[in-house]
Order: C-alpha cells, then sequence, then structure tokens
C-alpha cells in the first residue's frame, strides 16, 4: 500500500511539472499544420499507406565524440554521435536533423568475429534529457559484443527546436501536427534500421514510454528485426485521450482545435493504435514491460495487448516515473537482451 502510495504520488507530481514547466512552457501558441493538404497520407487511417513511402536507408554521418570520462566509462566501446536528414521535412529544420549516439562495441575484433554482430536501437520517452538509460544499457551489453544505438526522436532531446523545451512540441499543436510527429518518427527509426541492417548489423529495438510506442509500431511494419523489448507502452493513442495522465493534457489541448467527428477521428489515429495490426515477428521475441502503479500510461491496455499477441509480459510494482527513469527496468532489459541472444547465437 505504502509502495504504491509513493509511486503514485511521485506520477502525480511529476506529471503536473512536466505540463507546466516542458508542454506549456512560455505558453507558446500551438502549431496549426495544414500538412494533410499535401500529404495525404496523414488521413488514410491505414498502417501501411499512413508510413509510406517506404523510406531510404540513412545515410549516416560520425562524429566522434568521446570525452574522457566516456573513454574511463565505456572501456568496451568506442562512443560517437551520427546525425542523418529525415525523410519528413517539417517548418523546424533543427527538427528535421536526426540525431543519434552509438556505442559501438570493442570487446571482440570485428575483422576476426564470425558471428553476426546484434546491434540494439534504443528509443527514449516524451521528455528525454540525456542519455543515463542508455549508458546503463552500453554499459551492460557492449562488453559481451553488442553495439547500442540511442535515436533522438523528432522534437526531444537534441532536436529541439530554440525557444522549447525538449518534448514540447510533440504534442505541441493541432492533429495535423501530432499525426506529422508520429509519422516522422516511425519512418526516421525505419531509415536507421535499413542502413544498420545493409552494414550486416541483426537489429533488435528497445523503447521507452513514448519511444515504446515507437518501437512496437516498427514490429508492424519492418522485416527481419530480431526483438522488441517495450517498456510501459501508450498502445493506444487515440483511448489516451481519455484514459492517460495528467501529461495527456497537452495531447487533448492540441487534438481539440477544430477537431472532427469522434468516429472520424478514431479512423483517423488508426495506424496509432496498435492493437488494430498485427506484429511482422513471432509473439516470442516480444516482451512488453508494465508499470503496476503507472498514473500516466494505462496499464490494462498493455496487459490486453500481450494476451492479444501472447507475448512476453513483466509487471514491475512501480510508477511511471519510476519504471522509465530508474535503472531497474533497464537492467532487467539488458538481462534478457543477454539471454534471448546467447540462446539465439546457440541455435544458430
Amino acid at each position: 500500500m505504502i509502495r504504491k502510495l509513493w509511486s503514485t504520488c511521485v506520477d502525480e507530481v511529476l506529471g503536473f511539472y512536466l505540463l507546466h514547466r516542458f508542454f506549456y512552457y512560455r505558453k507558446q501558441p500551438l502549431i496549426l499544420s495544414n500538412a494533410g493538404e499535401t500529404s495525404p497520407e496523414l488521413f488514410s487511417g491505414d498502417l501501411t499507406t499512413f508510413y509510406s513511402p517506404v523510406p531510404q536507408p540513412a545515410q549516416l554521418t560520425y562524429q566522434p565524440r568521446l570525452r574522457p570520462a566516456s573513454q574511463t566509462t565505456f572501456s568496451a566501446a568506442q562512443v560517437e554521435d551520427f546525425q542523418f536528414p529525415s525523410s519528413i521535412q517539417t517548418s523546424f529544420p533543427e527538427n528535421d536533423l536526426v540525431q543519434g549516439r552509438h556505442w559501438k562495441s570493442t570487446a571482440v575484433s570485428r575483422e576476426q568475429d564470425s558471428t553476426p554482430r546484434l546491434t540494439v536501437i534504443a528509443i527514449d520517452g516524451i521528455v528525454q534529457m540525456g542519455v543515463r538509460s542508455f549508458n546503463r544499457l552500453a554499459q551492460r551489453l557492449t562488453p559481451c559484443g553488442i553495439d547500442v544505438v540511442m535515436m533522438d526522436s523528432p522534437f526531444n532531446y537534441r532536436r529541439t527546436p530554440a525557444g522549447y523545451r525538449p518534448g514540447q512540441l510533440i504534442a505541441g499543436g493541432n492533429l495535423d501536427h501530432q499525426l506529422t510527429v508520429a509519422r516522422q518518427g516511425v519512418l526516421d527509426l525505419w531509415s536507421l534500421i535499413l542502413a544498420l541492417q545493409a552494414k550486416g548489423h541483426q537489429i533488435g529495438l528497445v523503447g521507452i514510454s513514448h519511444g515504446a510506442w515507437m518501437t512496437l509500431t516498427a514490429a508492424l511494419l519492418i522485416e527481419q528485426l530480431d526483438f522488441v523489448m517495450a517498456i510501459t507502452p501508450p498502445v493506444d493513442l487515440f483511448h489516451i485521450l481519455d484514459e492517460g495522465g495528467t501529461v495527456v493534457n497537452a495531447i487533448r489541448r492540441g487534438v481539440n482545435h477544430d477537431p472532427p467527428e469522434l468516429e472520424q477521428l478514431e479512423q483517423l489515429c488508426a495506424p496509432l493504435m496498435i492493437p488494430q495490426w498485427m506484429p511482422r515477428l513471432p509473439a516470442a521475441a516480444i516482451h512488453l514491460h508494465v508499470a503496476d502503479f503507472d498514473r500516466f500510461v494505462p496499464s490494462f491496455r498493455i496487459e490486453a495487448l500481450a494476451e492479444q499477441w501472447q507475448t512476453k509480459l513483466s509487471h514491475h510494482p512501480l510508477g511511471h516515473i519510476e519504471a522509465t527513469t530508474g535503472p531497474k527496468v533497464v537492467s532487467q532489459v539488458a538481462e534478457d537482451i543477454l539471454a534471448f541472444w546467447q540462446l539465439s547465437s546457440a541455435s544458430n
């Protein structure tokens, strides 16, 4: 009981803080986009049409960013940042240059190693301020010969335009804008996956909160993924308008600007509703994590998706903030990745 009360209080207090200090920062006006007029895919209501055309593999430009502290922390990895242009163009140039970080394992010589190279692509939640969670992931995985790649999602972290805060513009616009942000994020991830696959990497995905929604959506579209591990994913971005916590008020604010009829809105949001579709990889390769005391994301939706897809589901007696920012769940995910990879390598 005390555990639940504490987790609930943390979520509610931090939710209120994020809403007012990030999503309502400087009381910026809504971005009123008419992207649907030039990109009819936005209003298709169909998964493959919405995320079309299939993007080209990203042309990654690497920029070494190793610092002395990083060299000490990552003795088994070379850490480099990279960037590539997004296939979707918005009115914010900072957002349209995709940023990422690559922890390249040096534990095994790439010339001498004849086994496949696993690379884990990780996406963070709607307000990303740094790389702490993925540093933890890399610290555990790179000594075992596994690369870790982090991609900044649209309008987040280093893709935040000047004058805004990370994540503010993910929910800071009307329906056209929010649909564009969702489409851009998945297509950017798809482009990155194709680029790494073309270089011989086997790809697994890890997502946290909003990033988990992106990785699960990728599993609906992309062939030859090894696994997807999703931490507290908002699996239904239509029903979360009624069921989500405090932070969802920012999304409601944008959607409520000149809203369509409810039935039409549900149809338009169908590509954002993961339970309406089936994944392209085996159920055994998908692992969902639910925070039992989550005040941001409806836990019962995650449980229902796990039952529908017959995937693995792990419960954590935590709130959303603890599950997505603390070390416990990410550490379990790292161990699960190692176990999955060892089993996969043994069977090959």
